[in-house]
């Protein structure tokens, strides 16, 4: 996920040193030694040792637990933080307590700004874009199914009449199941307008002289 090139008198100077100034337990990074390095004859001809460093997922998923951690105990001590990664780009926490209902916030608005704090966070520890999904009382699969009940609701009013339903404003991961909903149903398609945090989804009618090209130009905004 993030490759180091250290150097310095001896092998163990530069471990020792990267451990304590990454605040990095062994286990959590491999290392390849490249050059032993030498300490020459007599002062001259010395040359320094040189390491390649690979910090591993459990580095990862260590902070963003201590992370959300410190955070969390600001709304309720017995709040618990369990974290696990797919692979090495996608982190998800799952949050569980009693007091979980102060962090979700109204329409999970809350929820949705820990996460965008916590994805900042652990991106600015990697070389790569990492991606963090943060659940709270299993809130996203609950909103899943509100979601799928809202997508049928405004299909429904579009069949009986209605030209155009432009839905709340969603987060991306909200909207993304909206469009996902709704490729079931081949006779209306949807779009997303405006700029975050007030992106929202709009959907419409498909009409008869709808071209390819026109739905191609209409899905570029799916997000």
């Amino acid at each position: 996920m993030r490759k180091l090139t250290l150097t310095g008198k001896n092998v163990e100077e530069i471990l020792t040193i990267f451990e304590e100034d990454m605040n990095i337990k062994k286990g959590e990074y491999d290392y390849l030694v490249i050059d032993k390095g030498s300490s020459g004859f007599l002062g001259f001809l010395s040359r320094d040792a040189v390491v390649e460093v690979t910090i591993k997922k459990e580095y990862y998923e260590r902070k963003l637990k201590e992370f959300l951690e410190n955070v969390v105990r600001c709304f309720d001590e017995g709040i618990s933080v369990e974290v696990f990664s797919k692979n090495n780009r996608v982190f998800i926490a799952k949050i569980k307590g009693e007091g979980i209902g102060k962090i979700i916030g109204k329409h999970g608005k809350g929820l949705g700004a820990l996460q965008h704090i916590a994805t900042i966070f652990l991106n600015r520890l990697s070389d790569i874009k990492i991606t963090v999904i943060i659940d709270a009382g299993d809130y996203r699969e609950k909103r899943k199914e509100l979601i799928k009940n809202i997508v049928v609701n405004a299909v429904e009013k579009l069949r009986n009449g209605a030209k155009k339903i432009e839905l709340d404003p969603m987060f991306s991961f909200e909207r993304r199941l909206v469009h996902e909903f709704l490729k079931r149903y081949p006779d209306v398609f949807s779009y997303s307008e405006g700029v975050e945090p007030y992106r929202y989804v709009v959907i419409e009618r498909r009409g008869k002289n709808d071209s390819f090209q026109t739905r191609k130009s209409r899905t570029y905004n799916n997000r």
